[in-house]
């Protein structure tokens, strides 16, 4: 591992937040995650690994939405593990999934906790995101403010649909 000291691993994943609002986002992250990186995605049980499906994961979230706003809310850091809590927000784009035409251009924001895990060379080797759908599809108008709603598999970001 890099001899990155724990002030220094903050900073580089306050950087990775922040990161997102970039409209360069899709190219940029890859700087940040090994070339075999998995991202678990908790809220659509959907796992990417390598840069390819990382690529593409995060260009399909480019195509969807816009206006992509992400704030550090706190990072809790060690040699080779870190907990971020972020605010990410953002517009409906183009509806996918279960969303109706009417969440074209309807905003959306969620609290997210990404547990990262790094590599030797400092980068991050594994990402295990977490967050509640169910309150951004009750923000879309798809589910009511009351819902008890179970997950189901599938996720926007892999052009696939949740079994019915």
């Amino acid at each position: 591992m890099p001899d990155l000291d724990l002030s220094e691993r903050k900073a580089f994943v306050e950087r990775w937040v922040t990161m997102w609002d970039s409209p360069t986002a899709p190219t940029d992250a890859m700087a940040y995650y090994t070339e075999d990186a998995v991202i678990e995605d908790k809220a659509f049980d959907h796992t990417y690994r390598g840069h390819q499906e990382l690529h593409e994961y995060f260009s399909r979230a480019d195509q969807l939405f816009s206006d992509i706003r992400s704030v550090s809310l706190g990072v809790l850091v060690g040699p080779d593990h870190a907990v971020a809590q972020v605010h990410y927000s953002a517009t409906i784009r183009q509806p996918f999934l279960c969303l109706p035409e009417s969440s074209r251009g309807q905003r959306f924001s969620l609290y997210l906790m990404s547990l990262l895990e790094f590599a030797e060379d400092g980068r991050i080797s594994r990402s295990v995101d977490a967050y509640d759908r169910t309150s951004v599809l009750q923000q879309l108008g798809v589910l009511p403010g009351d819902a008890d709603w179970t997950a189901t598999s599938g996720t926007p970001f892999s052009g696939t649909t949740p079994p019915s």
